[in-house]
């Protein structure tokens, strides 16, 4: 359990007494798991507190407080989140199509319902029982955010490896029940969950709406490390454009604003996207739906009321095959208040997972730097590029050693209006 290390002076634990050392055990009887625990009832206006003293002493405080008034503790590092593995052999996975020799943390498959709701993971729920649908819907865990791949239960237990799987609906119909929100996503592969069963699991989806809030289609990775693994087929150009009507048109029969392919779809169906209003609150944007509509927008709101700059400069932009077009219809639009800056794309063949693989995040420095030359004192990268929260790429080169490597200042990009922040740096206009 973990140990109270700093009680706060404006917390109801001060004036419950408490001190460092203290054990808080659990919350209305129920045991305490993780900090999600103290989180919920931190917000919470009366409750019971379940602690053992540091002297071994078991109590139970009962707390009326406003809903904004903290308990005030802190603890030490026990009860903080250790994700929950993995049970499926999804047979798209992507991480057992990795290449051999990348760091061990890139092969640990999560899927845990708290970081579903902490971070939006996407998850199967197959490793969720009774126990945890509890806590659940007792701590209102919501919104969550699950894989569900097909409504079928023999395809997808077919599909997971996991029996548990054919019992996924009866979960959401649960949480539903309780006032659970969920956005879901359907990883589609071809010949496995489209045409009717497509059409089957997107109805089911549909008859818990609104809790079902949305639903995702995107497409299958499929890496050049698949030795020993099922053969899929990749989505082409005709498999995209059968999902992308498919998709539209039961959008459209149920209302709108549920059903989304990803952006992915639509370039490789070369279809021009739907607008940057069909996306709502672009609630699946971590998912691809609307982040090439959203970038757009953003180039356009950073160019409004910039004045032309006439100075020379050079810079280049780094992205993957799928982008590389929507990549220099934005540029072009930047270039008009830069008329005498260049601005180069280099598009990137990702040979590290295998050429099938080409949106801009999965490409490593290992592609970039065998592809990328006589670079110009400026290049631009996506945030998407790095692990979160840190400045390295996948095959673990940092963003400084790729500096080095290519003799050029290295900006990295999270949004559109980092395009023309990039064309100022280059001409030194400001």
């Amino acid at each position: 359990m973990p140990k109270i290390v700093k009680v706060r002076e404006d917390g109801v634990a001060a004036e419950l007494g408490f001190e460092p050392g203290d054990e808080i055990i659990g919350f209305d009887s129920h045991p305490y798991e993780d900090v999600l625990d103290y989180i919920f009832y931190d917000g919470q206006e009366k409750f019971t507190i379940n602690a053992r003293t540091k002297d071994g002493e078991i109590v139970d405080c009962e707390v009326e407080k406003l809903p904004d008034e903290p308990i005030g503790v802190e603890f030490d590092d026990e009860g903080q989140l250790v994700p929950i593995r993995c049970r499926n052999k999804c047979v798209f996975c992507f991480v057992d199509q990795l290449p051999k020799g990348m760091r061990d943390t890139l092969y640990v498959k999560d899927d845990d319902y708290r970081l579903s709701f902490v971070s939006g993971n996407y998850v199967t729920l197959t490793n969720v029982g009774e126990k945890e649908i509890e806590r659940i819907i007792r701590l209102h865990m919501s919104p969550l955010y699950i894989s569900v791949h097909c409504f079928d239960k023999k395809r997808k237990v077919e599909m997971i490896a996991n029996p548990e799987g054919a019992n996924l609906f009866e979960k959401m119909k649960l949480f539903a029940a309780h006032g659970i929100i969920m956005h879901t996503q359907i990883v589609l592969c071809k010949g496995l969950n489209d045409g009717e069963i497509l059409d089957e699991t997107l109805r089911e989806l549909a008859k818990l709406r609104p809790q079902v809030a949305s639903v995702a289609i995107v497409p299958v990775g499929l890496t050049g490390h698949r030795k020993g693994l099922k053969d899929l087929k990749a989505i082409d150009r005709d498999t995209a454009r059968t999902v992308v009507a498919q998709a539209e048109e039961f959008d459209k029969s149920v209302g709108g604003g549920f059903c989304y392919c990803s952006d992915e779809f639509y370039l490789k169906a070369d279809l021009p996207l739907p607008s940057f209003e069909s996306y709502g609150d672009f609630s699946q944007i971590e998912n691809g739906v609307g982040l090439v509509r959203a970038f757009e927008r953003e180039v356009d709101e950073s160019l409004k009321d910039l004045e032309v700059c006439e100075r020379e400069g050079e810079v280049a932009f780094i992205t993957g095959q799928s982008f590389k077009g929507e990549l220099k219809k934005c540029l072009a639009k930047v270039g008009k208040y830069f008329p005498r800056c260049k601005f180069r794309v280099v598009d990137i063949i990702n040979y590290y997972f295998g050429a099938s693989i080409t949106v801009a995040g999965l490409i490593t420095a290992t592609d970039i730097v065998a592809q990328a030359k006589d670079m110009p004192e400026y290049t631009v990268i996506p945030s998407a590029m790095l692990r979160e929260f840190t400045h390295t790429f996948l095959d673990g080169v940092s963003v400084e050693e790729l500096e080095k490597r290519l003799g050029t200042k290295i900006l990295i990009s999270a949004s559109g209006a980092d395009l023309v922040r990039a064309a100022k740096e280059a001409t030194k206009c400001r």
